[in-house]
């Protein structure tokens, strides 16, 4: 029991290395924005706001496009907590608590396979890291393990078990998560080697099914209610697609997923020389799902159910969301049935590398940026450094330039780092608490800024991050930024295809090619920029507004 406990308090502090390291680093804990601090944090801002009894919230967004409804995860039971949280507390309780809930349900499913305890604390830490890596929203994936090890184990289901099922389904999400958490009933077959569970597998169906569709309404309900969403024309799956996701793969950027990467395919290579059957199903499962999702699945969307417009619209793809529970599973059982001493140890020694890499990316990727940026020369050397990393995403180059000593100041001051991704540093809370004081119930729109903070300080704006929205106003909102678009092939294919992101796109802030006159008739009578804007159709209010590098100007 000691040994239980002493291992659980160890993987609470390898939890906490990526929050305990960025309070070390910098004044607070860093954040990567995208899909974070872009949409989540700002929907859940929203969503407080209309449970404290604000109704009228959801139209901040996108010229009052968005109905409360659209907003995917308002009818998660988990936003009740918005009743006593901030918006800061309620976003890191929710992520502590993800992570922490993803350790105990795969080490309690781990301990359930085998009484190997430091197995089970390894590959749950790893399943724990993984999954918060990108995928998030709702607690079915975070909650997965604990599901199957009922799937698995449970002869016979208590009221509260029942209870579980169902209040997980509804803080799960439909779009995302639900073909996943469908998918553990063949899983939990292929590991119990039985069928003798299938009353429970029906039950856990049924429940799962009905709660996450309760959960899913918004999706259900925008789609009735707009005729024709901004995604009408995503057909981004198919062979580009896929060429596009093995070449992200050299991107340096995404460095942190090589151990990932190199651990996953170590386990799946090794669970074939395994002389268990169960371990080799499920490694056969992984390469089925893995085939579906990247070549099944366009066929599914582009050509099978091309005809069925809300068919089309459902990614079969996120039923990957399923492969790192299947892989970390197979890793857990790789680590009890290897016989030789010097796999088992790579193993270890990988399942670290994995779990330390990923705690400390971030927050060592962010010192790093804001490191070199202070080191350098000057700023046109810092301008030099983003065209090499933006433009050219060239790995030799790159190299060459961090390596040229050319390029750095004689003295170097060291200290605790300020980055612009922390909660409180990406929202400029004072400097945006300024600008709502100027422009009040008026709409903004934002240049060179995410549009997606105006909003989490209570501004209304025209522009936005969103899931879904109606095909008229991503029409009527590409004639501001049609001649920008026009210029740059990828913008333009971003914008027309998927169009999540109604930004303000520019190619050249010196040559701006912006319908401000659009902007007027949309809704905007502001605009905030990162830069100084010279346009006859703006009138300028603030430069370095609250004495921050931000610009505020009136619509004529």
């Amino acid at each position: 029991m000691k040994k239980n406990y002493n291992l659980h308090i160890l993987s609470l502090i390898i939890i906490s290395t990526y929050y305990l390291s960025s309070l070390l680093i910098f004044n607070g804990v860093v954040i990567s924005p995208h899909d974070n601090l872009d949409i989540t944090a700002v929907n859940d801002h929203i969503i407080g706001k209309i449970i404290n009894g604000d109704f009228t919230a959801a139209g901040n967004f996108l010229s009052g496009e968005i109905k409360w409804f659209y907003i995917e995860t308002i009818f998660y039971p988990f936003n009740l907590l918005h009743l006593v949280l901030e918006d800061k507390e309620f976003y890191f309780f929710s992520e502590i608590l993800k992570k922490i809930l993803s350790y105990f349900s795969f080490y309690l499913l781990a301990k359930s396979l085998t009484k190997q305890r430091f197995n089970s604390f390894i590959s749950a830490i790893v399943y724990s890291s993984i999954i918060h890596l990108e995928h998030r929203m709702g607690f079915g994936l975070t909650t997965m393990p604990y599901l199957l090890y009922l799937l698995i184990w449970k002869q016979n289901l208590k009221i509260k078990h029942f209870f579980i099922f169902f209040l997980i389904g509804l803080n799960s999400d439909l779009a995302r998560d639900y073909l996943a958490l469908i998918i553990l009933i063949p899983i939990s077959i292929l590991i119990s080697q039985s069928l003798k569970n299938i009353r429970i597998q029906l039950y856990y169906f049924i429940l799962i099914t009905l709660s996450i569709t309760i959960a899913g309404l918004p999706i259900i309900l925008s789609v009735i209610d707009i005729t024709e969403s901004h995604r009408v024309n995503n057909n981004t799956y198919g062979l580009d697609g896929l060429l596009d996701s093995v070449t992200n793969i050299t991107n340096y950027t995404k460095i942190y997923f090589f151990p990932k990467i190199i651990l996953f395919s170590f386990t799946l290579f090794l669970s074939f020389f395994l002389k268990e059957k169960k371990i080799i199903f499920l490694s056969i499962s992984f390469i089925f799902i893995y085939i579906f999702s990247f070549y099944i699945n366009p066929l599914f969307k582009n050509y099978i159910f091309f005809f069925l417009e809300f068919i089309k619209g459902y990614n079969f793809q996120r039923i990957d969301r399923s492969l790192d529970l299947i892989i970390c599973i197979i890793l857990f059982y790789n680590l009890n049935y290897l016989k030789n001493l010097y796999l088992k140890k790579f193993t270890y020694f990988l399942s670290i590398i994995t779990i330390i890499t990923i705690h400390l990316y971030y927050p060592i990727f962010e010192a790093t940026k804001i490191l070199i940026k202070n080191s350098l020369y000057d700023h046109s050397k810092y301008i030099e450094l983003k065209k090499i990393i933006i433009e050219k995403d060239n790995l030799i180059e790159l190299k060459n330039f961090l390596i040229d000593k050319k390029n750095y100041k004689k003295e170097i001051k060291f200290s605790k780092l300020e980055s612009p991704f922390t909660f409180d540093g990406y929202y400029k809370f004072k400097t945006y608490g300024y600008i709502k004081s100027i422009v009040k119930e008026n709409r903004v729109m934002s240049i060179g800024l995410d549009p997606m903070i105006a909003v989490m300080n209570d501004l209304r704006v025209i522009d936005g991050y969103h899931t879904i929205y109606p095909l008229n106003y991503k029409i009527r909102f590409r004639k501001i930024i049609a001649k920008e678009l026009e210029k740059n092939e990828g913008l333009k294919n971003y914008y027309d295809i998927m169009g999540n992101r109604v930004y303000v796109f520019y190619n050249d802030k010196n040559n701006l090619l912006i319908d401000f006159k659009e902007a007027k008739i949309i809704g905007a009578k502001y605009v905030i920029s990162s830069f100084k804007i010279q346009n006859t159709n703006l009138e300028f209010i603030c430069g370095k507004c609250n004495n921050n590098k931000i610009f505020l100007y009136k619509i004529l």
